[in-house]
């Protein structure tokens, strides 16, 4: 007589006890997971601003292709005085020389504006996805978060229900 009442009982608190401790596992795990996005979106962020906001013109690529055209340019010009002084050629020639240096020198420059544009949408591209790669995630643990909230509540009801039907309110022997 007493031990369907005192299992009803148990029950009862195991029911109310899981519920809690559901509660307090998902709460914490909540907390972990919203730190670790937001530590996500932050690094995220950060890489984004890193390279999308970068000079181009302080890359080592591009300072190497510059370095590449002066020690060219530099050379040709050496060569030209020294043609000049030989053949005896007017100072018209040089400067006309000059500016198709300078002409190499700003098609380089131009082509490298027009690569870090590129890399920019690039950049962006990728920034967005990962971006909605972490939203869907986030979108994804929140309908779990949701269901097993659901669940638990469920549960828990149903175990307390069940050890209230299982004790024989005003019908008990003495």
């Amino acid at each position: 007589m007493a031990l369907p009442m005192i299992l009803s009982g148990i029950n009862g608190a195991l029911g109310l006890y899981s519920t809690v401790k559901g509660i307090v596992d998902s709460s914490k795990s909540k907390k972990q997971q919203s730190n670790l996005r937001r530590t996500m979106q932050n690094e995220e962020d950060a890489w984004y601003r890193r390279n999308y906001y970068g000079n181009f013109m302080d890359d080592k690529a591009s300072k190497a292709a510059i370095k590449r055209v002066e020690n060219t340019l530099r050379r040709n010009n050496e060569q030209e005085r020294a043609r000049g002084i030989i053949t005896g050629s007017t100072p018209e020639i040089s400067i006309a020389r000059n500016e198709q240096g300078l002409r190499t020198m700003e098609n380089v420059i131009n082509n490298l504006a027009v690569a870090d544009s590129n890399q920019d949408q690039n950049l962006d591209m990728m920034h967005r996805q990962n971006n909605l790669a972490l939203k869907n995630a986030e979108m994804q643990q929140l309908s779990l978060d949701e269901r097993m909230a659901k669940s638990a509540a469920s549960n828990g009801y149903n175990l307390m229900q069940n050890a209230l039907l299982g004790a024989n309110w005003g019908k008990e022997k003495r």
